[in-house]
């Protein structure tokens, strides 16, 4: 049955076949599973996959089958990449049992044999194990890695210059503080230079179009990719394999709580085990695909590093972004009822592994234009805005302060 139980667990997660093919490839599976193989990698590669699909395109004659009801009876995984070394144990020990009948039925016979030839049959491909000259050859030949501005000053002088693709970040922050915000704003940015996707699952797609319109953004929209169905991780999986087969280099997933991860029959996962399935999931196909992926994270109060639900999501990333409000200035007396400052934000680095910087500092909020910009480069106080400092240096010689 762990034949079958695999082919089942393909259906239900294919974004997974992948992965187990390059551990287990096709040739270690029966030749009774390759009509429904066949059905399966079909059905994947037109992003059709299902068990409903799979059942209506398997034959009457193969229905009846006792392969195709264990397959129906089996139970999935999404663990099920845990099966692939014995899969490929159990295809070499039957190659070794045909390799032990021939020799034998040769020995009888008097007839010697090649038998480097016949040990071929117990080979599976794999990639080639690199050593560090043919790593170096391979680095110099290949262009040099490009980074993609930001046009936020902040963030490209920790990243010298741009951020790098194969890279998770996570983004996390207080309520309202403008997590969503600060992603779009560098979606947006890259866009008018690379293919980028928004899967935008906390605000409607008529929301983010009316903001855009409202706020008068520009970007290139040929470039600017929206999804906003699809919650399922599976499915999210697909549509960024999707996305990037057409030259997406960059996604936002908003966010991390509205991710789904199903539950199989037989073994049902726990949160721990759900939530670090999402990053694990995410981190690897951003290696994979070289992509870079967003994706907006909750934390708790307690522990304001940690994705919530999750201690491996931390381990996973690549850069962890935090944004906190700050209080207002006692000197401002504008803002003297508001509990935390409308026009500054805290930001912080806090892992960074393209280049190793961090930082901790203020960064200017707009919020009429609803923008991040460097303190430095933007004035984000309204017209009325009151500074005391000023008005006293100003009247200073009437004696009055």
């Amino acid at each position: 049955m762990l034949e079958q139980e695999i082919l089942k667990s393909f259906i239900a997660y294919p974004h997974l076949i992948d992965d187990f093919l390059e551990k287990a490839p096709l040739k270690c599976f029966s030749k009774e599973s390759a009509y429904y193989l066949k059905i399966i990698l079909d059905l994947k590669d037109k992003n059709l996959l299902s068990l409903s699909v799979f059942l209506q395109n398997v034959d009457k004659n193969h229905q009846q089958s006792e392969y195709f009801l264990s397959i129906l009876s089996a139970d999935e995984s999404p663990l099920f990449l845990q099966y692939a070394p014995f899969l490929l144990k159990e295809y070499k020990l039957k190659q070794q049992e045909q390799i032990a009948n021939t020799l034998s039925e040769a020995s009888k016979a008097n007839t010697l044999l090649d038998l480097e030839l016949l040990s071929k049959d117990l080979e599976v491909e794999s990639k080639d194990i690199l050593d560090l000259n043919k790593w170096l050859l391979y680095y110099e030949k290949k262009p040099s890695m490009r980074k993609y501005p930001t046009s936020l000053a902040f963030l490209d002088n920790a990243f010298e210059g741009g951020f790098e693709l194969a890279q998770l970040m996570l983004v996390s922050g207080d309520e309202e503080s403008g997590k969503t915000t600060l992603c779009v704003q560098i979606l947006e940015e890259l866009a008018k230079s690379t293919k980028v996707c928004f899967f935008s699952f906390e605000f409607t797609v008529e929301q983010y179009l009316r903001s855009f319109k409202e706020l008068n953004k520009k970007t290139r929209f040929e470039n600017f990719f929206l999804i906003n169905e699809g919650y399922e991780l599976g499915q999210i999986v697909e549509n960024i394999k999707k996305m990037a087969k057409q030259g997406v280099k960059f996604f936002l997933v908003d966010s991390q709580m509205r991710i789904e991860v199903s539950n199989t029959t037989k073994q049902a996962l726990n949160m721990e085990e759900k939530e670090s399935l999402k990053f694990s999931t995410l981190a690897k196909l951003c290696h994979s695909l070289e992509i870079f992926i967003f994706l907006i994270v909750q934390t708790s109060k307690s522990d304001t590093t940690s994705p919530t639900g999750s201690k491996k999501g931390a381990h996973e990333a690549s850069i962890i972004l935090r944004i906190e409000k700050i209080k207002p200035s006692k000197e401002d007396i504008t803002q003297k009822n508001n509990e935390f400052d409308e026009f500054k934000r805290i930001l912080i680095l806090r892992k960074n592994k393209q280049t190793g910087k961090h930082f901790k500092g203020e960064v200017a909020f707009n919020p009429q234009k609803r923008a991040f910009s460097d303190l430095k480069s933007e004035n984000v106080k309204p017209k009325n805005y009151i500074d005391m400092k000023e008005i006293k240096s100003e009247l200073s010689f009437l004696d009055i302060f």
